[in-house]
């Protein structure tokens, strides 16, 4: 198996942790590589918060990029340049993109955050581009080799996996740990000395980082060892590969090797149905996304301490893979199972998932980005045929000088405004964060951590205050 020739470590800063519909990266870093962790170029951007984002004093508190609250740049033309990089450096050559509990956070927010601003969110997974989340293959190396990292323990006795823990327990100096660029770094340096320990394992682990290669990963592994872990616990499965689900072409169906091999060849349809429908750790088969990583490796290469034997598991695997008529009859049953409805989303910033633009606005955002002219960008908006696209565009035209806006983008901006720094809503709002700096500084002796979260609470009282909003 193979992967890209290039890959690319991305990481992110931002003004909170939750929610990732609300919150906002203020910088972003991304470092390329050969094949061979060469570094060959890199990107370090940053900008403001956006007018009507609020920041946590907690989040700048962790990455202390307290400069960014007075940037001139702003968070449009921060994520223009963040996107044109990325073409650029994969357009030729495509790339693998890794980051570290990127598939929950970081790629989440790429993605959202390249959608509010017209942009291609799937730059990482499209083209021939891959994703690898390096977390997975941290957590796969906890549980396959606990001697070759001294892993810092938590307190319910499992490994912490943490960026900054590991890195500082191979020697990397995190002095700067959560700053984007540093972390990068760190990747880099945690994945050289992973394959210097086992090759085979970060081989694997990288080729899956495209669909198609997780679905030729799943195919050829006779038996795959697979970690899940959801939460802060663990469970360790050993699969199979039983196909593709035939509505939905991200999901591979696989079949746990511990279940009784007869009783799950004699379930019924019925049966099947049901049980692909329940929770995960209470089924026989085990559902794989394609499209993201996971903790996956071949279990006949490497020892999960499985309580059946891998003679046992190998001949399982070898009378399933063979029963042509069983797996025909778990695929067919897969296209039945009730699809999970996800609740309907009410604000804009929330709907990435809920419908893509069409040909036409696309064909527009080209020009709308290329155009340098305010007045024709304000034509382009109200051309959009999507009304998200419309209010995206004139959230993008509203960080110009206000000054030149129209009036009727002045009003719709200051409304925006209002709105997310004095109402309640899922959105970090000014009381919340300026009750979280009254916590932190109670809790806080130094003076240095004083100063960041004093700079921010001043911040937000200035703008509540030049707005007229308190």
């Amino acid at each position: 198996m193979k992967f890209q020739n290039k890959l690319i470590f991305s990481d992110t800063e931002t003004t909170g942790k939750d929610p990732k519909d609300f919150i906002q990266i203020i910088q972003s870093a991304s470092v390329v590589t050969d094949q061979n962790y060469n570094i060959q170029d890199s990107m370090n951007v940053s900008c403001a918060p956006l007018p009507w984002v609020v920041p946590s004093p907690g989040a700048y508190l962790t990455h202390k990029k307290i400069e960014t609250l007075s940037s001139s740049e702003t968070h449009y033309q921060m994520m223009k340049t963040i996107h044109g990089q990325w073409k650029n450096w994969s357009n030729d050559d495509p790339a693998l993109f890794i980051t570290y509990n990127g598939h929950n956070f970081d790629e989440e927010l790429y993605r959202r955050q390249f959608f509010w601003n017209l942009m291609d969110p799937f730059i990482t997974n499209t083209n021939g581009n891959g994703r690898s989340d390096l977390l997975m293959l941290t957590r796969l190396v906890s549980q396959l080799f606990p001697k070759m990292i001294d892993f810092e323990i938590n307190a319910n006795g499992y490994p912490v996996c943490s960026l900054s823990s590991v890195a500082e327990r191979i020697g990397i100096d995190t002095t700067n740990a959560h700053d984007a660029l540093s972390d990068c770094i760190f990747m880099i340096e945690l994945l050289k000395f992973f394959h210097s320990s086992s090759e085979k394992l970060v081989t694997d682990f990288l080729s899956q980082g495209t669909k198609q290669g997780c679905a030729e990963f799943l195919r050829s592994t006779k038996v795959i060892g697979y970690r899940y872990q959801p939460f802060a616990r663990f469970w360790t499965y050993p699969i199979k590969f039983v196909g593709i689900n035939p509505t939905n072409q991200n999901e591979a169906i696989c079949v746990d090797l511990n279940y009784p091999f007869d009783e799950v060849l004699n379930l019924g349809y019925e049966e099947i149905v049901k049980f692909l429908e329940k929770p995960f750790t209470e089924s026989p088969f085990k559902i794989i996304r394609l499209n993201r990583s996971s903790s996956l490796a071949d279990a006949n290469e490497f020892d999960f301490g499985f309580d059946c034997s891998m003679k046992e598991l190998n001949s399982n695997a070898e009378s399933y893979s063979s029963n042509e008529d069983w797996i025909e009859k778990v695929l067919v049953a897969s296209t039945e199972t009730e699809q999970r409805k996800w609740p309907k989303k009410n604000l804009i910033e929330e709907t990435i998932y809920e419908k893509f633009f069409d040909y036409e606005d696309k064909k527009l955002f080209e020009q709308f980005h290329n155009s340098k002219s305010l007045e024709e960008q304000l034509f382009i908006c109200k051309k959009f045929n999507d009304p998200r696209a419309k209010e995206f565009g004139y959230r993008i035209l509203s960080q110009k000088n206000e000054s030149d806006l129209p009036t009727e983008l002045t009003s719709y901006y200051q409304e925006l405004i209002r709105e997310r720094w004095t109402s309640e809503g899922p959105w970090p709002s000014s009381s919340a964060c300026l009750k979280e700096a009254e916590e932190l500084i109670e809790d806080r002796s130094s003076p240095s951590d004083l100063e960041i979260i004093q700079g921010v609470e001043q911040f937000i009282k200035n703008k509540i205050e030049v707005n007229a909003y308190g």
